[in-house]
């Protein structure tokens, strides 16, 4: 289905070349008179990296990859094809053998299209002598070489050259169809029966760790992937036509900047049927908070903007990642982009929390969220966590319960939870709750009273009473190096009961300390303290927790300290306005 929808995209979308063409860089054009005299080179490109091979061109493309079969292309091939000169090392016999097919070709175009620009082609390259050829400063055999003829390019896609295009794809398809050795077969892109290829023709390039060279999206290339003694792309028999314009619409989709993310090792490919002014990527790769705000207020006002000609705009997703020379699909998606565009709403509202030090929240992409769950991302990421996190964004399934706990895990071994991270959280416990219907508490700040389940909400609280202990601690003794998170996060998310009424007994000692340097902090912390406990009886806390209820305890204990900083930050700026307006009192007088 996914790849019917690519082809209907190359055909509604793209300026599609004639059948197999494609563009590849050709540095030199070789200039005939009317008469098949050589006129001359005309260099294409330069020196530096880019345009040391020449400059992309759209002329005749082989089928498949060339190995070491003698394959020539049509009228734009290497100087050891077109010129039959040899590079160094190549053996003399084969790039005579290359040549020599390379000019059977051309005859054969000659035949079947009559054409007056080929003939002269022919005709040079009858009269041509590789062994007295007199070549350009800088020729290298292994570039690619077409010919000109006045301001004509035969190699060329354009409809001047129509015939010779018609022969070329029938040339590549083995002849006309009854002339062809190609089986067959129900293509499974386009549902008919009509011949069908060994091998796609269009390699997928562009997939992080793939082949530069492409990368085949179907492919039994060993007897244990063959399927009814079917071998290569057979085992998912589809038609040239059918296979060409797929693969040339998955690669505009991956060269193009708005319609592709990379995240790790996979990458994700989106499109609408038909154009949209929606821009899904920013919203998936950086998404700046006034964008997401924007998004949100539509739905108040009840904007519905997205769709074309009173019918629903679609809209298409496909992931991928490589295994060497193979394209591996991890998910596809189809729906419609009002859909997606609700689901980006719910996303966003899901993944709202305030920041470390109790400020607004910021929205975040798919990076960074898959990020957070990892020690290293760039070396150990998953591609199912970023897969998981952009169909969740797009299409509201739920996260699974191996990204919650590979977050957890990670806050238990760090003792730290950055912004990103508690939104993660956050992220998944809504959309586990939001599955099983139960009411949506609020948790973008700190709650004194979220709609939790009485062990939820008491795994919550004990996050806030550990952060709260914590903080007696610093305050107590200033400059540690270690606190109790670095000693007891772990036991403490997991085992609350065996942890935290000993360390509730050991805060006694810091208050008495802190009472003695600064009664004000003193009153505070203790205010806090009793605020917390009023909601957490020390003598009934949990003997263990779930791993739901540790990531509410990382909830619990990030809101607390979100809110002590904020509180400290509120006081510090309340202290320096108090002391300007001493100091302005003081001047005045």
């Amino acid at each position: 289905m996914i790849l019917t929808k690519l082809k209907e995209f190359a055909e509604t979308r793209l300026d599609l070349p004639p059948e197999m063409y494609g563009k590849t860089k050709v540095r030199w054009w070789i200039e005939l008179n009317p008469q098949s005299q050589l006129v001359g080179f005309t260099p294409r490109g330069g020196d530096s990296k880019a345009t040391q091979r020449g400059l992309e061109q759209t002329v005749p493309k082989l089928p498949k990859k060339r190995t070491v079969a003698i394959q020539p292309v049509l009228l734009a091939d290497t100087g050891e094809y077109v010129l039959g000169i040899p590079k160094e090392g190549s053996k003399l016999e084969r790039v005579s053998k290359c040549h020599q097919q390379f000019k059977e070709l051309v005859q054969a175009c000659v035949a079947a299209t009559k054409d007056p620009a080929v003939q002269t082609i022919l005709n040079f390259l009858n009269n041509w002598d590789p062994s007295q050829a007199q070549l350009p400063e800088g020729f290298d055999p292994s570039d690619v070489v077409t010919f000109r003829i006045g301001k004509r390019i035969p190699a060329d896609a354009n409809p001047e050259n129509q015939a010779i295009q018609e022969f070329w794809a029938r040339y590549t398809a083995g002849g006309d169809e009854e002339e062809s050795s190609l089986p067959v077969m129900m293509c499974l892109v386009t549902g008919q029966e009509t011949q069908v290829v060994d091998r796609l023709p269009e390699p997928i390039k562009g997939i992080p760790d793939g082949q530069p060279s492409g990368t085949s999206l179907v492919s039994a290339n060993a007897d244990a992937f063959t399927s009814y003694g079917l071998k290569n792309s057979l085992t998912s028999p589809i038609s040239r036509s059918a296979a060409e314009k797929f693969g040339k619409a998955l690669n505009y989709l991956l060269a193009e900047e708005h319609t592709h993310l990379r995240v790790g090792s996979s990458v994700f490919v989106f499109w609408t049927r038909d154009p949209e002014e929606f821009d899904f990527f920013s919203y998936l790769d950086k998404p700046q908070a006034a964008d997401v705000q924007n998004l949100l207020k539509s739905a108040l006002k009840g904007e519905k903007n997205y769709s074309v000609q009173g019918h629903e705009n679609e809209f298409y997703a496909l992931s991928l990642t490589a295994n060497n020379a193979r394209a591996v699909v991890r998910s596809w998606l189809q729906t419609t982009v009002p859909d997606v565009q609700r689901h980006l709403k719910q996303w966003f509202q899901d993944q709202q929390i305030v920041d470390p030090y109790g400020q607004p929240s910021k929205p975040f992409g798919i990076y960074a969220l898959a990020a957070s769950a990892y020690r290293d991302p760039a070396k150990e990421m998953q591609p199912t966590v970023p897969t998981a996190l952009l169909r969740c964004a797009l299409s509201g399934d739920p996260l699974p319960d191996s990204l919650l706990t590979r977050a957890t895990r990670r806050i238990a071994v760090e003792g730290e939870i950055p912004h990103a991270r508690a939104a993660l959280l956050k992220l998944i416990l809504l959309s586990h709750w939001r599955r099983t219907s139960r009411p949506m508490p609020d948790l973008e700040a700190l709650n004194l009273n979220p709609e939790l389940d009485p062990p939820d909400q008491a795994a919550y609280h004990c996050g806030r009473l550990f952060a709260q202990l914590e903080i007696i601690q610093r305050a107590a003794q200033r400059g540690i190096n270690t606190t109790l998170v670095d000693r007891y996060y772990s036991a403490a998310s997991t085992t609350p009961k065996k942890i935290l009424g000993d360390l509730i007994a050991k805060a006694q000692p810091h208050l008495a300390k802190i009472r003695k340097d600064s009664k004000g902090t003193y009153e505070a912390l203790e205010r806090q303290l009793e605020e917390i406990l009023v909601r957490l009886d020390p003598a009934a806390l949990p003997t263990s927790l779930t791993m739901q209820q540790q990531s509410l305890f990382g909830l619990g204990y990030y809101h607390q300290r979100a809110d002590n900083r904020r509180r400290a930050a509120e006081g510090a700026e309340k202290k320096k306005q108090s002391q300007m307006d001493t100091q302005g009192e003081l001047n005045h007088d």
